[in-house]
């Protein structure tokens, strides 16, 4: 994935539990269908397994895979993992299902594999530690993290701070040669229980990314060119993107989550909700804001309900234009750094099997699906299917 999910995820990640109370021997198996109206389609696959190895150390594993499908087509070249060049569709690719987005630069597959091992030392200090690694045609990333978590007041209060770093391979459509960056990703973060059913969540993360920032697979026209002639670097008036060598992103996270027991009429009966509100900015005058809002409910006995919903909105680049003359330094045709709103609204539905069905070594436990609706000021819209197994060994 590209830096400023990663940056998010660790801000994400980071914001949960203390590492205490992800003690839990599972598996997970989940498959996505991404489905945008600008004909690409995203199809994923996640399988998770975690494990006690003792009473303070456990053991994580999560193998994914994206295929991506621009028109049912299947190209020989390939894009980045985070933006495309499409009129937009690519970046919203990324941007909902975490996987590249393929438009103009045929089909891909992107492959990603994380380990991890978290201890708790006497329950001093928490360490986590991981190391994720994805490739696919013309991009891949070797990202190791390491975060300490210290619980105090009697576990009332968490403290965390991480640190990560991205070192990736570009190698685009319209690229002659690889090459390299570097992202340098540090996180602190607060998690605070204000009461029994109350907790708060802070957290401000720091990047600072270096190298080759533009991912080779897109071309800018200059002055009047038609951007759909576009297609190859010895057309006259199409240039490769040119972006600057530096790139220092700040995010800050605030979050609250609430448990109900009853109220409202049954509404809120075995019910939570959590609010989260984030905002980011960087070096390239690119800043957003973000809210999301999810209310969880049991609707009996074995059936969670989860309700969601997400608003983003970003300025653009400082040096994102209409049209691009040749002297000018920087040059985009990207989707991911132009102004633009996103919604995002969902339902989710889990289902706790009453006796846990046995297969193999393992029991099902839990059944998951999922349906999402997202739009973008752009025109790109898209919508997103879920299913999953929970299983216990």
């Amino acid at each position: 994935m590209g830096a400023i999910k990663k940056l998010f995820t660790l801000v994400a990640m980071f914001l949960t539990l203390p590492a205490a109370a992800l003690a839990e021997d599972y598996a997970a198996a989940q498959g996505y269908l991404h489905s945008f109206n600008n004909g690409v389609s995203v199809y994923s696959g996640v399988f998770a397994l975690n494990k006690d190895v003792s009473l303070n150390t456990t053991l994580s594993f999560k193998y994914a895979i994206d295929l991506i499908n621009p028109d049912g087509e299947g190209g020989e070249d390939d894009d980045d993992d985070e933006e495309d060049g499409g009129g937009g569709g690519g970046g919203s690719v990324a941007a909902v299902s975490g996987a590249s987005s393929a438009v103009n630069a045929g089909s891909d597959t992107r492959h990603a594999v994380t380990l991890g091992v978290s201890h708790n030392f006497d329950n001093i200090i928490a360490v986590e530690a991981y190391y994720d690694y994805s490739y696919e045609k013309d991009y891949s990333s070797s990202t190791p993290t390491i975060t300490l978590k210290k619980e105090l007041f009697e576990k009332n209060t968490t403290l965390t701070a991480g640190y990560s770093r991205n070192s990736d391979t570009i190698n685009g459509k319209f690229m002659t040669n690889e090459e390299d960056r570097t992202t340098d990703n540090f996180f602190i973060g607060l998690t605070q229980v204000l009461s029994p059913v109350t907790v708060a969540q802070l957290g401000y993360s720091h990047s600072r990314s270096t190298g080759h920032l533009s991912e080779g697979i897109r071309l800018v026209p200059l002055g009047a060119t038609d951007a759909a002639t576009c297609v190859d670097l010895t057309v006259a008036g199409c240039v490769a993107e040119a972006f600057p060598s530096e790139r220092k992103r700040d995010a800050y996270l605030i979050g609250v989550n609430q448990y109900f027991t009853k109220g409202l009429g049954g509404l809120l009966d075995r019910s939570a909700a959590k609010l989260t509100f984030r905002y980011y900015d960087d070096s390239w005058d690119v800043s957003s804001w973000m809210g999301e809002a999810e209310f969880y409910k049991y609707l009996n006995e074995n059936l969670i309900m989860r309700l969601n919903y997400r608003y983003y909105t970003q300025s653009r680049a400082f040096f994102v234009k209409d049209t691009y003359e040749a002297g000018d330094q920087f040059k985009s045709s990207s989707p991911q750094i132009e102004e633009k709103d996103t919604n995002l609204a969902g339902l989710k539905l889990i289902y706790l099997l009453a006796e846990p069905v046995k297969t193999w070594k393992l029991a099902v436990n839990s059944l998951e699906g999922k349906y999402e609706y997202y739009t973008e000021s752009t025109g790109v819209n898209a919508h997103i299917f879920m299913g999953g197994l929970r299983f216990s060994f």
